[in-house]
């Protein structure tokens, strides 16, 4: 017995090898390596499980000690050594003379499915909530220990190659329609089925692997996506100790790059302490919650109420008629129907998530709600009606929270009775598969209002950040950012073709001009004129919104939806800028570079996010960082807009903006204040203290 690792011998020969510890660090893999070579050695046993306790299977790499192992300055040894000694003991549950299979009752992603795919064969639980891949990507890293050859051997180098940069988790059915796993059992009989395989003595499965691999694009900045294409690629001709050698090796090289360490700590520490609620308020119990409304059975609506469901909660879905929720509900319904048609999702599981949400016409119906979102038209009458209808007849308690991205939380609270129970919960769409939720306090809302809907947060799977209460919160205020430096590039004769490619080679999964078109032209136009209004005196036009106006009121073109925007869209799905765009801009021509491009577009963004920092509406550079990939998908080589800063160095971003503003007349790319006294004193965007003083 051991702190990381129990192993028990039954009385039929088989060891049953059961993880204990919740991460892979130094101490876990010399435990478990221990292990492996005494099962090896001991001749009496007929086979080993692997398997994990309370529903985890093998852990993931301990991302916090990843990050310390490569500190700057950090020698690599210690790296190196828990390296080797991992991929040596996979090495030896592959070729052991007698079989070790894997118990998948719980996730299996990262070097936990790598333990996996060293097995003789899988087995994986059929029930809902297990994941199951080599998710290494998302965090900037190729597999640790071998992953990559071994999956190969299971699927051929092409496919292995695309899951590998997709670094997308499967649920079991669909990982064993895939290949990854060899058989699906109950989760009471998952240990009895490993037995059984041991005791058929499974012969070694036949190897795939071989034919031709597509070039992986040097443009998503991603050093980890082309070291997984050169192992896949050179690997095999080096003979299989090699292999596994230069697998390790390039594994620590990438770890130590500023790539996958900004990647690590925003998407694994970060995250993970976001999902913790570490900033939740304290002196508050925790909230559990049974029931939840739902107004407005649109998209949005929709979107909620099924992530709730599948969260295990009872829905009521309001909208204005029993009939217009019951539509609601059928969409969700096809759209879960399709996801079982596909794989996605388990039939089971999908058919107690739609039982769980009912449709309902009158407000009376929300009387026993734990909570109630409201996601109806993005109007504040409309807001303000839903709020006092659904108020009268809510118990006291009950949290009443806003879905919007732009209508200020404080303005849409003075129609709610009760404005410290009031609260803005920002989700993004399509909201099953959109993981952060923004959370806007406004000026009255309790602190105890804030610890129950991080509470909701954490009981629907969704990661929290908190912002205040101002125009377009934190995360639509720098999408708008990089729109509008791509609306001004546009207007200042900058070809559209090379807008897009510096979008694309930023990193940021959909160019600027596509995205704004997808978004909606008349939706930006719509925002920018109210915001016009509210500001008054204080608001100066672009030449970027300008073109955006005209286009939308004297063109009609609106965007994708119409088929008509800065694209033209056929029906067929192809699109092409349109040709009159060059002449309503004005028919000026600005030459520039892709680099000049990317650089604008990337520094609009990161320079919102610290004037967001400045005006205290966002105070945790991490939660910073958090918002930007997981809300828009700010170029998720970077670590977010302000690892991208301090990565770049704040003396040499605030220069190279400088130049950019001084060169195309960009008021946008000028750095405030706090960022050039930082920049003077050597300092970091991280180590600085938000809202400076």
């Amino acid at each position: 017995m051991t702190a990381a690792i129990s192993v028990e011998v039954g009385p039929d020969a088989i060891a049953v090898v059961t993880w204990q510890a919740a991460r892979l660090d130094p101490g876990a893999i010399g435990d478990f390596a221990g292990i492996v070579d005494r099962l090896v050695a001991d001749d009496r046993i007929k086979g080993a499980i692997i398997t994990g306790r309370d529903g985890s299977f093998a852990p993931a790499l301990d991302i916090e000690w990843l990050l310390e192992a490569t500190a700057p300055g950090r020698d690599s040894g210690d790296l190196n050594r828990a390296v080797s000694l991992l991929n040596s003991a996979l090495r030896k549950i592959e070729v052991a003379d007698r079989p070790f299979v894997a118990a998948i009752n719980g996730n299996a992603c990262g070097a936990g499915y790598e333990t996996a795919l060293a097995c003789r064969r899988r087995i994986a639980a059929s029930g809902a909530g297990i994941q199951i891949g080599l998710t290494d990507l998302r965090l900037g890293l190729p597999p640790v220990a071998g992953g990559a050859f071994r999956l190969a051997r299971l699927v051929g180098e092409a496919a292995a190659q695309a899951l590998l940069l997709a670094a997308q988790p499967m649920i079991p059915p669909q990982a064993l329609q895939r290949g990854l796993i060899d058989e699906l059992a109950g989760h009471d009989a998952l240990l009895e089925a490993a037995r059984r395989c041991i005791l058929d003595e499974p012969s070694p499965l036949p190897d795939r692997s071989g034919g031709p691999m597509s070039p992986v694009k040097a443009a998503i900045n991603q050093p980890a996506a082309l070291a997984i294409h050169e192992v896949l690629r050179d690997g095999p001709g080096a003979g299989r100790e090699a292999a596994l050698e230069m697998a390790a090796r390039r594994f620590v090289e990438i770890a130590n790059g500023s790539v996958a360490r900004n990647m690590m700590r925003t998407l694994g520490v970060s995250v993970a302490k976001a999902n913790e609620l570490v900033r939740r308020p304290a002196g508050y119990p925790k909230r559990s919650f049974r029931r939840v409304g739902v107004l407005g059975a649109g998209l949005m609506g929709g979107g909620i109420a099924l992530v709730c469901a599948r969260a295990g909660l009872d829905v009521v879905l309001l909208d204005v008629s029993q009939e217009a929720a019951a539509r609601g509900l059928e969409r969700l319904r096809r759209q879960e129907e399709a996801a079982v048609a596909a794989g996605r999702a388990d039939p089971g599981a999908a058919d107690a998530t739609l039982k769980r949400i009912v449709p309902a016409g009158d407000y009376s119906a929300l009387r026993d709600v734990d909570l109630v979102v409201e996601a109806v038209f993005e109007d504040r009458a409309v807001k303000a009606e839903a709020t006092r209808r659904a108020e009268a007849e809510l118990a006291a308690d009950v949290v009443f929270a806003t879905n919007t991205s732009t209508l200020p939380i404080t303005g849409l609270a003075a129609a709610s009775r009760r404005p410290e129970r009031f609260i803005g919960l920002h989700f993004f769409s399509p909201v099953p598969r959109m993981p952060l939720l923004e959370i806007i306090r406004g000026e009255r809302t309790s602190d105890e209002t804030l610890a129950t809907s991080m509470d909701f947060a954490q009981a629907i799977g969704k990661t929290p950040i908190i912002v205040s209460d101002a125009r377009g919160f934190y995360t639509t205020r720098v999408v708008m950012a990089y729109q509008a430096e791509a609306f001004d590039m546009l207007a200042q004769g900058i070809s559209p073709e090379l807008i897009e490619k510096g979008g694309e080679a930023s990193g940021m999964p959909v160019p600027p001009l596509a995205l704004s078109d997808a978004v909606a032209l008349d939706l930006i136009h719509q925002i920018n004129v109210q915001t016009r209004k509210d500001l008054g005196e204080a608001y100066r036009q672009s030449p970027g919104y300008d073109l955006i106006g005209r286009l939308v009121e004297q063109l009609g073109r609106t965007g994708k939806k119409s088929g008509k925007g800065l694209y033209d869209y056929a029906d067929n799905g192809e699109k092409q800028f349109w040709p009159g765009l060059a002449e309503a801009a004005g028919g000026s021509v600005m030459s520039s570079t892709v680099e000049d491009a990317r650089d604008r577009l990337l520094a609009a963004q990161a320079l919102e996010t610290i004037r967001a920092l400045e005006q205290g509406v966002i105070t945790d550079p991490s939660e910073a960082d958090v918002g930007a990939i997981l809300g828009w998908g700010f170029a998720p080589w970077t670590g977010g807009p302000l690892s991208y800063v301090d990565t770049q160095g704040t003396a040499a971003f605030v220069a190279r903006c400088d130049e950019l503003a001084d060169r195309y007349g960009s008021e946008r790319l000028q750095p405030p204040r706090t960022l050039r006294r930082i920049a003077s004193h050597g300092g970091t965007v991280y180590g600085a203290i938000w809202p400076p003083s």
